[in-house]
């Protein structure tokens, strides 16, 4: 209901009546959550039985577990869902699947956004209708002419294939190289960032600006009280991996040790993505 609450730290407050910075009470709640959804079907719908899946309501496994009993046994009219709803879950009587906004999971700032968007659409489309009747799927978007939309509906792999393997070799993203992601966590943020600047330096002196690239703010800039900064190194697969690895690890050592960045944490994702 109203309230503010943050997925990541796990912090939560009423939410405010009046704007902590003017004092004016016409403060209303935007966006399109999950939440927010449901609310406006509730307006459109009044005698529908809606109900809702994500974190807040599937937190624990008996909750999920009736959710998913209401559904099936027909006790639901619309369901209002989070990724979830997509995977493997397998309703009776599902004739309609909306996607709202999906240029933002498209158009996600990671080299296999596009990838990923085919593979969680066309598996959403095969919600609707799976089995006796024939349903229908409605993807929201602001450019319905963007080619993956195109292979979406035509369930055109192949051709997804050719445009990002040849994408992935002109700017040199797995499977043409190795990444590996270093995320610096610290609770004080200048330290934090002086810590990835001075690593980010290191690694280059070895490896070369044009393998290491960083540090930037990841999206989610700070989770659990920690602000986070993270460096990309591409490996050509020619490279000696091993002894790049080692150098990596050993300049990753260095910092949390040093006396200088008391507190650093850094976390390796070799492959990541």
């Amino acid at each position: 209901g109203q309230e503010l609450r943050c997925h990541y730290c796990g912090f939560h407050e009423p939410m405010p009546r009046t704007c902590q910075a003017c004092g004016s009470a016409k403060v209303r709640t935007r966006g399109y959550g999950t939440e927010k959804i449901e609310e406006e079907l509730q307006v459109l719908y009044p005698s529908a039985k809606i109900a809702r899946m994500d974190l807040d309501t599937t937190r624990t496994k008996s909750a999920f577990q009736t959710l998913i009993n209401e559904v099936e046994s027909g006790g639901v009219d619309m369901l209002v869902g989070t990724q979830m709803v997509a995977k493997g879950l397998d309703f009776e009587k599902v004739s309609l699947v909306c996607v709202f906004d999906a240029d933002r999971m498209i158009h996600f700032p990671d080299f296999r956004s596009a990838e990923r968007a085919f593979q969680l659409l066309t598996q959403v489309s095969g919600r609707a209708g799976r089995r006796s009747t024939q349903g229908k799927v409605l993807i929201q978007t602001n450019n319905p002419a963007q080619k993956i939309l195109t292979q979406i509906i035509k369930n055109d792999y192949v051709g997804l294939y050719k445009d990002e393997i040849k994408e992935r070799e002109d700017f040199q993203y797995p499977p043409f190289t190795r990444l590996i992601k270093l995320i610096i966590k610290h609770i004080d943020e200048p330290i934090a960032e002086k810590a990835a600047i001075f690593l980010a330096n290191k690694l280059s002196e070895k490896l070369s600006k044009q393998r290491v690239l960083g540090p930037e703010k990841p999206l989610i800039e700070r989770i659990r009280n920690q602000f986070l900064f993270e460096i990309m190194i591409k490996l050509e697969k020619t490279l000696n991996l091993k002894a790049a690895k080692e150098f990596i690890a050993e300049e990753v050592m260095n910092i949390r040790l040093s006396k200088d960045f008391k507190g650093i944490s850094v976390v390796v994702d070799v492959d990541c993505g």
